[in-house]
């Protein structure tokens, strides 16, 4: 936030420096603070680098930006697309410890490649980042293993068609921070693959099935070139590409120049939108549905309930009749056969002058005619005994228990 308000003070009008780089070729672009008539002065590590496209705020899709903590500057890389252009960006650097802030115009200038490749070579190193390849030595070397050993005949045209880190193109880091990142190279050439190559290919093919490929898993026939330079290469990754997939397809991309007024617009770049360009959309649909499937089923499910009690109910009225009925019997046998019991018991105990022997006669013949009263019943119905069985069905052999047995009146002759 601090950089775009000190951005605002700087002065709009400042003179453009270009950079020529050429298409389907990897262009690096150094930020250094010679750039901004700066010095050295002072802690290495004290300027920061931020680049976008004129009056935009982010870069095109093709060209990277990577601050190097072992350079102490930033760098612009990657691979133009096709056809000429023009591509003007601002570059702006901030001091940490004056927070002085400074821009640049850069303007890159995409011309076209005389013979570009068409047979390319894919690598990907484990132990090196992205940085590393910036240094000239270093490219070099991987470039000579080639022209001297394996591609001869790339001698004269042999240069870098793609690089970047293989993080960013969805590796893992390493689990040793020491260890480098790792990055993917295509080194391209106008001349078709040498004999060498294509046995090297042969030998690697294996090896195409195994992912993630670990590192030292296969020894190749030339791995003492590599090993020699300081490069271990992933032959899991190692392919050979023809002109089919060349550096000329592999570039994204398209530019629009309008050279009247040196504007340059892309196809990517994003625009915001307005509030009325945001779509509307009615949940009222979603809101009926949830609410009619739930009113619906409940609806089925309360009239076939409904159905069911008013169509069953003369059923169920039938037999609890039946139950009330006979259990209106059982309690009436009951209070029958208890008193009668009961009563009896006693005649013992009472004194033989006040005994009514008229009363005790007609009881049994009560309950004679109770149970000839209940005898009318349907023989399903009938369960008169005091036993705990009382409540099984005896059937059409029902019949009333015999009255109890009374004592006859005393007698001296017996």
């Amino acid at each position: 936030m601090l950089l775009y308000t000190v951005l605002l003070t700087i002065p709009a009008l400042t003179l453009a420096k270009d950079a020529n780089i050429l298409m389907t070729e990897v262009f690096t672009i150094p930020l250094e603070p010679l750039m901004f008539n700066w010095t050295h002065e002072g802690p290495k590590n004290q300027f920061v680098y931020q680049a976008s496209l004129l009056n935009a705020p982010d870069l095109p899709s093709w060209i990277n930006y990577i601050y190097s903590e072992q350079h102490h500057c930033g760098y612009l890389f990657g691979v133009p697309p096709e056809g000429p252009a023009t591509v003007p960006l601002e570059v702006v650097a901030l001091n940490k410890e004056t927070y002085e802030t400074r821009a640049e115009n850069l303007d890159i200038i995409v011309s076209q490649k005389l013979n570009p490749a068409r047979y390319e070579i894919h690598l990907k190193i484990d132990n090196v980042n992205v940085e590393d390849m910036f240094e000239a030595e270093r490219m070099d070397a991987l470039k000579g293993i080639f022209a001297k050993e394996l591609w001869q005949e790339s001698a004269f045209d042999l240069y870098v068609t793609f690089l970047n880190s293989a993080v960013e193109l969805g590796a893992r880091k390493p689990m040793n921070p020491d260890e480098g990142e790792g990055v993917v190279v295509r080194l391209g050439s106008e001349f078709p693959f040498s004999a060498k190559l294509l046995e090297l290919q042969e030998e690697v093919r294996p090896l195409w099935k195994i992912y993630p490929c670990p590192r030292d898993f296969k020894r190749t026939s030339v791995e003492i070139y590599f090993k020699e330079a300081g490069f271990a290469i992933d032959w899991c990754s190692f392919r050979l590409v023809d002109n089919n997939d060349s550096a000329m397809h592999h570039t994204k991309g398209n530019l629009v120049i309008n050279e009247e007024e040196y504007k340059y617009e892309r196809d990517d770049i994003w625009h915001s939108i307005s509030k009325e360009d945001v779509p509307m959309r009615s949940y009222m649909h979603e809101l009926f549905i949830s609410l009619l499937i739930p009113a619906i089923v409940l609806i089925v499910l309360g009239l076939f309930l409904s159905f069911l009690l008013c169509f069953e109910h003369d059923d169920l009225e039938n037999e609890d009749e039946i139950y009330f009925h006979n259990l209106f019997h059982i309690c009436t046998d009951y209070y029958y056969n208890h008193y009668i019991y009961t009563r009896a018991s006693r005649v013992e105990d009472i004194p033989p002058e006040r005994i009514n022997y008229s009363e005790t006669i007609h009881r049994p013949v009560e309950k004679t005619n109770s149970y000839n009263r209940d005898a009318n019943l349907s023989p399903d119905l009938c369960s008169h005994s005091n036993s705990p069985d009382a409540t099984i069905t005896r059937g059409i052999h029902c019949r009333p228990s015999p009255p109890p047995y009374v004592r006859p009146k005393y007698r001296p002759d017996l």
